[in-house]
């Protein structure tokens, strides 16, 4: 009687975490986000694990520029494990080397985790062209 309970709770797990899995295939998908605002940022990191959780094979890469650098900077980041565990399963996060220099921010005021691309708005046109599905993230 054990057993087969046991074995009907395992199958049980199994559809159940099925179910939440609502794509198995490899989305390209790069985020824009230029919000500086920490309650956006919050919004924005649920809905990129809203989105692994739905596709996990999804390819993620998130450019930032203007204020929305402000979510990958060291200094008093509330978001630092979040953001990893985010890179842990796949996702890209990238500043724009032009808002640094606007802005005269330094590489180094960024979490190691951070990529850096010369320009946020070419490195969108590129990934599109190369068929990625770009969504514009935060307000």
């Amino acid at each position: 009687m054990r057993a087969s309970t046991l074995f009907i709770l395992l199958l049980l797990t199994v559809f159940a975490v099925k179910a939440q899995v609502s794509s198995e295939a490899e989305h390209r998908i790069i985020f824009q986000i230029t919000d500086g605002n920490p309650e956006t940022h919050s919004k924005f990191l649920r809905q990129l694990n809203n989105v692994l959780a739905a596709a996990p094979n999804s390819k993620i890469e998130v450019v930032t520029h203007g204020m929305g650098v402000d979510l990958l900077k060291k200094d008093n980041n509330s978001f630092s494990n979040d953001l990893e565990n985010l890179v842990d399963k796949g996702v890209d996060f990238v500043v724009c080397e032009n808002t640094l220099k606007q802005r005269k921010l330094k590489k180094e005021e960024f979490l190691s985790l951070a990529s850096f691309v010369p320009s946020a708005i070419l490195e969108l046109v590129i990934k599109q062209e190369q068929g990625w599905i770009y969504i514009k993230a935060g307000g």
